[in-house]
């Protein structure tokens, strides 16, 4: 049968009218997948996902941000994410030196450099938000490593001593806190985001790094301190059960001589944290009662020229290296008529409190601030 012209254009009019949901509802040809397409799809991911991974590897391993292997290779500035975990790392692959020397303390005390104690062979393992529980517990651990120290330097902080500040909770396992692989050093995300961080200069202290010797060394334009008195904050009590763990700490080394002291801290901090909060007292005689079993113990907390000058500190708490340097000079008694610092065991307690206690009347004093003298 013949369809004439119209009857053609009609048919093709029906089906240009259809919905596209009819259109939609019609049955599609199957589509032939190509086996060497997806062979070519599984390889491009495959190299792709190498690269990347690879690459992410090498970075890591280039900065090495948990001091697992030898630390910053790009800009040998190492930035501290995990001191806990890259002191325990840099230790153990380097606990063959010969070391004879090591440093204990919080925060306060790791600008303590190595290299500044002349004729030993130091090992600083001073972290932040170290305790002396901490102590102890990394003391005993570096000491089934084979470490045999002749000189056990300390930093006694007053808050082991402050009820309410204490940890009660035992140290943290060294060896557990290690990095236990390569991969875990190299490959995991964390790692790369240090790596990041690093090379975008994004320091977790804005104050201070570690050189390529793993040594502090202060940024060119660290943070300013202004210092000020605060209001008046309410009293503290002391606890002096932890002088205790600090004679137990003594024992891990019994054969080592032991120098304690107290690390700086602003004469303002010392006024708004401790004096006003009614703790000099008490925090005295619980660094007294340390000094009694120490070789050596020093206050280096006691107002002087040092701690009220605002350029020595970027915090009020923390101090630059120039400033622990002079404490390293000081703790090997190459300088023991210096202004700066009270030997506690030199003296008797009363005495030791009353010399304190006027630096802090003649620091109000110059400051006009005797309103805030307690007598």
């Amino acid at each position: 049968m013949h369809l004439n012209f119209s009857t053609k254009a009609l048919l093709r009019g029906i089906r240009r009218s259809q919905s596209p949901l009819e259109r939609r509802d019609r049955p599609t040809p199957p589509q032939v997948s190509n086996p060497q397409t997806a062979k070519f799809d599984f390889w491009l991911y495959s190299i792709i996902s190498v690269i990347i991974f690879s690459g992410a590897g090498l970075l890591n391993w280039l900065i090495d941000p948990l001091w697992y292997s030898h630390g910053n290779q790009l800009t040998n500035k190492n930035f501290a994410f995990n001191e806990r975990i890259s002191k325990t790392n840099l230790f153990l692959r380097t606990k063959d030196s010969g070391y004879d020397c090591l440093i204990l303390g919080s925060s306060r005390a790791i600008a303590l450099r190595a290299s500044a104690f002349k004729n030993q062979r130091c090992f600083n393992y001073a972290i932040k938000g170290g305790n002396i529980r901490d102590f102890i517990a990394y003391a005993k651990f570096l000491k089934e490593q084979g470490l045999i120290p002749k000189t056990v330097y300390v930093g006694v902080d007053e808050f082991n001593l402050v009820a309410g500040q204490e940890i009660e909770k035992a140290g943290e396992d060294a060896e557990h806190i290690a990095t236990p692989s390569v991969y875990h050093a190299f490959f995991s995300a964390d790692v790369f985001l240090f790596s990041l961080m690093t090379l975008a200069g994004v320091s977790p202290d804005k104050a201070q790094y570690y050189d390529r010797n793993f040594e502090v060394a202060d940024f060119e334009h660290p943070p300013q301190y202004t210092p000020q008195f605060t209001q008046k904050l309410s009293p503290q009590q002391c606890n002096l059960s932890k002088v205790g763990l600090f004679n137990q700490l003594r024992n891990i080394f019994p054969d080592a001589k032991y120098v304690g002291y107290v690390p700086p801290r602003s004469a303002w901090s010392v006024v708004n944290e401790t004096y006003s909060r009614n703790l000099t007292d008490c925090t005295l005689q619980g660094f007294y009662q340390i000094s009694q079993s120490y070789d050596v113990f020093y206050d280096f907390s006691i107002p002087s020229a040092v701690t009220q000058e605002p350029r020595n500190t970027f915090d009020g708490s923390h101090f630059f290296t120039p400033t622990n340097d002079r404490i390293a000079a000081i703790l090997q008694a190459e300088n023991q008529a210096s202004a700066f610092g009270i030997q506690v065991n030199a003296y008797k307690f009363e005495t030791y409190k009353k010399r304190y206690k006027d630096q802090i009347q003649a620091f109000l004093k110059q400051e006009n601030a005797l309103d805030r003298w307690q007598n």
